[in-house]
């Protein structure tokens, strides 16, 4: 009798789970931010980080000086040699949620690039869609 029992409570209990609607697991979303320079998650956040230190590296070996770091920021030395390669400003951004900040200067009577160009190729990096130093113009699709 308790075995019929048992079995029929396993029945029941099997029963109502067989009742219960199906939910689907909830999926994944990637979020990716429209603006290179923000991030939204601690990955895109390094991934950027590393986009940015080939930037400076690529940089470095088109002919200008090398960056320096302190913290978050990356900047070309004032004691640098002079060069017609505009100086540069950047700001890692520190967590989610936080933006890269870019700046550059001409410290030369005229610079090869305009600090917009600049911008442009820095934004072109961190889309993962890097272009050469020597391109005036690249394109963000």
């Amino acid at each position: 009798m308790n075995r019929l029992c048992g079995l029929l409570v396993a029945t029941l209990v099997l029963m109502g789970c067989a009742a219960q609607p199906q939910v689907p697991a909830p999926t994944a979303q990637v979020v990716v931010a429209t603006d290179p320079q923000q991030c939204l998650t601690r990955v895109e956040c390094s991934t950027k980080l590393s986009r940015t230190l080939l930037f400076v590296f690529d940089y470095a070996a088109a002919g200008a000086p090398l960056v320096q770091r302190e913290g978050p920021l990356l900047f070309t030395p004032v004691d640098a040699p002079m060069s017609d390669w505009p100086a540069l400003i950047i700001r890692l951004a520190e967590a989610e949620q936080s933006a890269f900040a870019f700046n550059a200067q001409c410290r030369a009577t005229a610079c090869r690039l305009t600090v917009e160009q600049l911008l442009q190729i820095y934004r072109s990096y961190l889309a993962d869609q890097p272009c050469a130093f020597s391109v005036a113009v690249c394109s963000l699709e």
